[in-house]
């Protein structure tokens, strides 16, 4: 009842606000009224905090909030060494050190290990990557702490609705309130991180594959801006971005602040401007899949713009969510993204190996964070559904037919 999301809990907050501020009235002695006024001050912030709390759902239980706040690992289980072959039931989520060689940075991240990455008849297997950005503020443990992202693989893979893939999940940003966003601009080199560093630190570490068509990016919020601007920038280097409720011109988040506003890097930036110049020069295009919020209209004509200027070259799916960039979204999300990225990044053998069995329809009945809202399909899905609207191609197909850019 009175969890950080609750309603309760951010009356109690403005009530107790606005006490303080009639004590601050009634009591003369100065001592006292300078004591009310602070606490006043105090309270009304954190009854700020939890509006915004529950309006966007960033944390449900006081255990999330403190493992976020705290870089505690908290449930997580430990990840075993890529030589350890134990059958297991239920993937791996840990908590990892990713230093970057080029960039300087050394960050934290989450790393997801699928069960059969350590069964003994998959010794041999090398598994496609996503690599997963929070939004801003945020930090990798939200993946866990509020997407629940280990829930949502394992319910995934158990209903054969998905292969194997490895999720990486790095820091978008520097310590504190340094937010970068994933750019590289004036003494920031967040790009070079996330692209280059992190792969070095994934292929040293863990058993994965090489082919740059094998490794996707993802994101929400923020996170969205990262996969859809990276993708952009570093084509031949992802084979699949899946954007959620992100941004798509930098001047629009925090990254127009990390490149000091200038206009020359904010255009090098923004995924919306990039997929307007796109030409068809035979150069490698990563497929793309979009969701956004039909509520707030300064997110969702960006995405619709971004949407239609890559479907000269491919189809995208677009998906349509009634609701605004809220934890709720995101969740409702993520599922069908994971499976879209699957279909696009597996390779043909990995598709013979594993098999997608499973109805799409199936998403919508998962056993992880309930689907709040309704889905509609740019190709015509009814809405309503959470199955993954459009799988335009094949990942062989996506692989010869990329035109672009």
């Amino acid at each position: 009842m009175l969890g950080p999301d609750s309603r309760v809990l951010t009356a109690l907050l403005i009530a107790g606000s606005a006490a303080l501020l009639v004590a601050l009235v009634r009591f003369r002695p100065l001592p006292l009224r300078l004591l009310c006024g602070s606490l006043s001050i105090v309270v009304a912030m954190v009854g700020g905090i939890a509006a915004v709390n529950y309006y966007y759902g960033y944390y449900t239980t006081w255990g999330q909030l403190w493992a976020d706040f705290h870089g505690s690992t908290g449930n997580l289980g430990k990840i075993p060494t890529a030589s350890t072959a134990v059958s297991v039931e239920s993937g791996y989520l840990g908590l990892v050190d990713l230093p970057g060689k080029l960039s300087g940075y050394d960050r934290r991240g989450l790393v997801y290990l699928p069960p059969q990455y350590n069964e003994a008849r998959y010794a041999e297997v090398k598994f496609p990557v996503v690599e997963l950005f929070h939004g801003t503020p945020g930090t990798p443990l939200t993946w866990e702490t509020v997407l629940r992202v280990g829930q949502v693989m394992n319910a995934l893979l158990a209903r054969h609705l998905i292969g194997p893939m490895v999720l990486v999940m790095p820091a978008i940003n520097g310590s504190g309130h340094d937010f970068q966003d994933c750019v590289n601009g004036p003494s920031v080199y967040d790009d070079t991180y996330l692209t280059d560093d992190v792969r070095a630190d994934v292929f040293a570490r863990y058993r994965v594959s090489h082919d740059a068509f094998e490794w996707g990016v993802s994101g929400y919020s923020s996170g969205g801006f990262c996969a859809a601007n990276l993708a952009l920038r570093h084509r031949a280097s992802f084979g699949a971005a899946a954007v959620i409720n992100g941004y798509f011109r930098a001047a629009d988040g925090p990254a127009g602040a990390t490149l000091n506003n200038s206009q020359p890097l904010e255009n090098a930036n923004s995924p919306l401007y990039l997929a307007e110049r796109l030409t068809a020069d035979g150069n490698p295009l990563p497929a793309f899949w979009v969701a956004a919020g039909t509520h707030d209209k300064n997110d969702y004509t960006p995405a619709a713009l971004f949407t239609t200027a890559v479907d000269r070259f491919e189809q995208v799916p677009f998906v349509k969510y009634n609701a605004g960039d809220t934890a709720n979204a995101w969740t409702a999300a993520l599922p069908v993204a994971l499976a879209w990225l699957w279909q696009q990044l597996a390779p043909s053998d990995l598709r013979v190996l594993f098999p997608v069995r499973g109805q799409a329809g199936s998403l919508s009945t998962l056993a992880v964070p309930p689907v709040h809202h309704a889905v509609a399909c740019k190709s015509g899905a009814p809405a309503g559904k959470a199955a993954p609207p459009c799988v335009p191609r094949s990942p062989a197909k996506a692989k010869a037919v990329s035109k672009t850019a």
